[in-house]
């Protein structure tokens, strides 16, 4: 199922940054003072559903009240963010969330605006976002030149061009594969050979799948996610699913993990408003708790190797029931569920308690992910 992820063009969005600068100068020129609505991701302006995850609501606005002190240092900073988004765009330029918090430091900006740490500037970079709009959508800060350190790695037979214009394939772009590009969107694909692509959250299970040759042998891509996945990751799994390749995701058993799942699967609360970050069609690969805790279960034979939950654990759990992405879903809250009853949790370095000589172990890093596949109709082989 495609979701909505188109790119709008640097032209359209520097015209609506100019609209906007015009428009709060009008409204200054004539001895007013400005207000600013935009839609806060709020549960009054969010839906959730199982087959599309999070969506905006247009429901209850919010103002950005000139007349108020504080309201109008937020508009003073973002009339001066939006000049400066303007000019990196004009360049050709990006920045970081950190660039912009140290254009706020400028003497004689800060005098005005006073800025005290970076999460004032997110804050401004986020209102962007909100505020910037074509045809109902949010422009995302990486349309407007914002984007983040790149995180997150995928390795496979699948030939790409990237920002840069090179054409490479990402078996071939370094031990652990590709880095994600800050905008997947913008990323031409020309070829794909594999079956499917399994996301891994720990760094280093993801590492050892592609040094036993995994990839080569099943036809998959090995992706990363270096444990919450950012914005690009999520955005180039979403890529991936329109391509119709198979999204398998392969985490801890924990109430933690469970989010990272969740947050591919449905995108966020905080970010509904950006379109294309979620991949409903994603499928857990594990570890589930019937890996454990089921005598037939592929993992039962190390369910020694759980570990007690702490309070921090159980109260993630406790919070997941009201997360409607794992509260609603019927997978992730039975999983929630389980683990509150055990107390338990696992990590995916708990394949090592096996105690294999690297050759079975490869076979049980096989059998299992072809197991997950398969309960999915997917074949890899």
């Amino acid at each position: 199922m495609a979701i909505d992820s188109s790119v709008h063009s640097t032209p359209d969005v520097l015209d609506l940054i100019n609209q906007v600068l015009f428009k709060l100068a009008d409204t200054v020129e004539e001895g007013e003072f400005p207000e600013i609505g935009y839609y806060n991701s709020s549960r009054k302006n969010i839906s959730y559903s199982s087959d599309q995850g999070y969506r905006p609501i247009d429901d209850t606005p919010s103002y950005i009240d000139g007349r108020k002190v504080e309201s109008a240092k937020t508009i003073a900073g973002l009339v001066y963010g939006l000049s400066r988004f303007k000019e990196h765009l004009e360049q050709g330029m990006s920045m970081s969330l950190r660039d912009f918090y140290y254009m706020n430091k400028v003497r004689h900006v800060q005098e005005v605006l006073r800025i005290s740490n970076q999460n004032e500037t997110n804050r401004i970079i986020n209102l962007s976002e909100r505020i910037l709009r074509i045809a109902g959508q949010s422009i995302p800060r990486e349309e407007f030149g914002v984007v983040s350190s790149p995180k997150g790695t995928f390795f496979g037979d699948l030939t790409l061009s990237d920002q840069s214009g090179k054409k490479l394939n990402c078996t071939n772009a370094g031990e652990y594969g590709w880095f994600i590009s800050s905008r997947p969107f913008e990323v031409k694909i020309h070829d794909i050979n594999i079956d499917a692509a399994v996301f891994v959250e720990k760094e280093a299970m993801a590492r050892n799948l592609i040094e036993l040759g995994l990839p080569e042998e099943l036809r998959i891509g090995i992706g990363s996610l270096f444990g919450q996945p950012g914005r690009n990751m999520r955005a180039w799994i979403r890529r991936l699913a329109d391509q119709e390749v198979p999204i398998f995701v392969l985490v801890d058993l924990s109430p933690w993990s469970l989010r990272i799942f969740s947050t591919i699967k449905s995108n966020s609360i905080e970010l509904s408003n950006i379109q294309g970050l979620a991949t409903p069609e994603a499928h857990l690969a594990g570890m589930t708790s019937t890996d454990f805790w089921n005598k037939r279960g592929m993992l039962h034979e190390i369910e020694h190797s759980l570990e007690l939950m702490t309070k921090s654990d159980i109260k993630c759990a406790q919070q997941n029931r009201n997360i409607p992405a794992i509260g609603q879903d019927e997978i992730l809250n039975k999983e929630n569920e389980a683990l509150l009853k055990k107390k338990r949790k696992g990590e995916l370095e708990a394949f090592k308690s096996f105690g294999l000589p690297l050759v079975e172990l490869k076979a049980k890093y096989k059998s299992y992910l072809t197991s997950k596949a398969a309960i999915h109709d997917v074949k890899i082989i």
